[in-house]
């Protein structure tokens, strides 16, 4: 019987390579994971690449229209065949020696060589079906392509669990995305997410969301792999004590999330005076009619939503290593992705808007823009807020003297992917996570 979810981890899984070690062995070649979105490999011999840790997964999207992947390995000599995205492949060929491929991952052709290149029959090899690329498994959902190095896999309609099912009122496939950026932290991967998974830091690390959300009423539901906490929006949090006037309200929604309500980003900081609040009604009420009427302009997608749905904040973690961030008309993709040691990352942030469908740019091709610390601030203050504290995080759980971290109910999505690791990496006795009275 697996253990209950840990209320104590030990700070080694942040910091040792041994750790690490387990992670890119038994869990990153056996799970499911977000490669790229559809949008990214739109045409045939487009091409997408996904690196994380060791692993490089080519997404392409042969001339059939089917996406494939595969391990980014020539199978003659292991040189990596593709450098970075792409678009108008019609081969994939090694520029060691010129083998090449077909999209469908299928030796073409070898080049000649030496007395080979004399016969008139090709080398033995050239012929030989069973030489190709090495199949990545590949599945989309939601616009997503996710891959999977584990040919043994279970399918990923049964990794997603309900998923699928509780987000299908979003229709995820519909929205666009034009750029997605990265930047790179000083911290583990999961300290990363760890950070994004719970709203205990709220009023510590961004007081000023607590006009507008509530921390502390935020329902959290566990799954057998993956998490979701829901909050609500357009109201503040019960730390405030009362102090809240819809003035404020009004602002901090505006500088937070005005483009939600249709207000463009220039004007979010200086939305001017609260709209009156009708007799019998909140400003949480007038909030959801804003949105309702901007979502109107985009189609009739979401013409009968509940308000709970409209304005609320429906958070997935979504295991390993993704975050989706879902309001009605917007929802973001947090992805983190382990660096060269186990102290560092790569943090992809994405951001998906509802478009017309009839509209030019609905479904771009994304752009990858990786943002250098001295732009950091063009993120906003949430994620600057974010960002800065990570690196002092991973800083002290490198302390000899902090053997072991302490998690809150608050925080039991983070002992969730703690257990789902632990079934993944089957750890030695001294980093599996502790018993209750261990």
């Amino acid at each position: 019987m697996e253990r209950a979810d840990p209320t104590r981890l030990q700070s080694a899984r942040y910091t040792s390579e041994a750790w690490a070690a387990l992670e890119r062995e038994r869990l990153w070649s056996r799970v499911w994971q977000i490669a790229c979105t559809e949008d990214c490999v739109p045409e045939p011999g487009d091409h997408w690449l996904y690196e994380i840790g060791d692993l490089s997964i080519v997404v392409v999207r042969g001339e059939d229209a089917t996406i494939r992947a595969f391990q980014n390995a020539c199978p003659h000599r292991g040189n990596a065949l593709v450098r970075g995205h792409g678009r108008g492949l019609d081969r994939i060929r090694c520029a060691y020696h010129h083998w090449c491929f077909g999209l469908d991952g299928r030796l073409q052709s070898i080049s000649p060589q030496g007395d080979a290149a004399k016969k008139t029959e090709p080398p033995r090899t050239a012929r030989d079906p069973g030489i190709g690329l090495i199949d990545v498994r590949v599945d989309v959902w939601g616009g997503f392509v996710f891959v999977n190095p584990d040919p043994g896999a279970e399918p990923l309609e049964r990794w997603l669990e309900t998923l699928p099912a509780e987000l299908a009122w979003v229709e995820m496939a519909r929205y666009g995305c034009d750029r997605f950026m990265t930047v790179e932290l000083d911290c583990n991967w999961k300290v990363a997410i760890d950070a994004f998974i719970e709203t205990y830091h709220l009023h510590a690390v961004h007081p000023q969301m607590l006009a507008i959300a509530d921390d502390v009423h935020t329902p959290i539901t566990l799954y057998d792999k993956h998490s979701k906490f829901v909050q609500p929006y357009g109201v503040p949090s019960p730390r405030r004590g009362g102090d809240v006037d819809d003035q404020e309200l009004w602002e901090s929604f505006a500088a937070n999330l005005g483009h939600r309500m249709g207000i463009p980003f220039a004007d979010q900081m200086a939305p001017g005076p609260a709209p009156a609040v009708p007799e019998g009604k909140t400003m949480r009420d007038v909030l959801i009619g804003r949105i309702r009427d901007h979502l109107a302009t985009l189609g009739p997608l979401y013409a009968d939503l509940d308000d709970h749905h409209v304005i609320d904040d429906f958070h997935y973690h979504v295991f390993p290593n993704a975050i989706f961030n879902v309001f009605a008309g917007w929802y973001g993709l947090i992805r983190t992705r382990p660096g060269a040691t186990p102290e560092t990352c790569s943090l992809d942030m994405w951001n998906f808007d509802l478009r017309r469908e009839d509209a030019v740019d609905a479904h771009p091709r994304p752009d990858e823009v990786v943002l250098p610390r001295e732009e950091w601030p063009a993120l906003g203050p949430v994620l600057m807020q974010d960002l800065e504290l990570l690196g002092q995080v991973q800083k002290g759980l490198r302390q000899p003297g902090l053997e072991e971290v302490r998690l809150t109910p608050a925080e039991s999505r983070i002992g969730r992917m703690h257990t789902v690791l632990d079934r993944f990496l089957d750890p030695p006795a001294d980093l599996r996570l502790p018993g209750p009275r261990d």
